[in-house]
């Protein structure tokens, strides 16, 4: 008896989440000089939601700020990574079974060339659900004509003037 409840509950379980209610999201034609950009990176940052849906809320000034200094904005992302191959993104999140009718959210992307040294922030996009059940996607569309903004790199010569700094610290504590 116990066997059979056990099996229909994993039943029950599966069932509920293979028609529970998810987000993809995307993007199309992104071009880096003309060309279809391959191998790159993106993250999904939610910018307004209706409930906890398992990531922080934050503002594209925030990220640009944190991707700008070199900043933890990963885990802002909290998991939503998705890939570019042949100019087409495509990312799954990680929020299946977390969306009722009424629910709502708003986010947006930032992609990364291949060598993570260029950055491109989308429009910020938004979905609601009407049920339970059913797929939404976030499209952030057409970027062929993005602007690629360079990652900024501190300059070799300030981690030399740190290191010095540091030494002559130590120095003349010893002296």
């Amino acid at each position: 008896m116990k066997k059979k409840f056990l099996a229909f509950a994993a039943v029950a379980a599966f069932a509920s989440a293979t028609q529970a209610a998810t987000l993809s999201w995307g993007a199309r034609q992104i071009t880096v000089d003309g060309s279809l950009l391959t191998g790159g990176t993106a993250y999904l940052f939610i910018t307004e939601q209706s409930g906890d849906f398992g990531a922080p809320v934050t503002t594209v000034d925030a990220i640009t700020a944190l991707v700008e200094n070199d900043g933890d904005y990963a885990s802002l992302a909290a998991g939503n990574v998705g890939h570019v191959n042949n100019g087409m993104l495509t990312g799954a999140t990680g929020y299946y079974a977390n969306f009722g009718a009424g629910d709502s959210l708003s986010a947006f992307a930032v992609i990364f060339d291949a060598d993570k040294s260029n950055y491109i922030v989308t429009s910020t996009q938004s979905t609601s659900w009407t049920s339970a059940v059913g797929a939404k996607t976030l499209q952030f569309g057409s970027l062929a004509d993005a602007t690629w903004k360079p990652v900024s790199v501190p300059e070799p010569g300030i981690a030399c003037m740190a290191l010095l700094g540091i030494g002559m610290m130590i120095k003349r504590r010893r002296a």
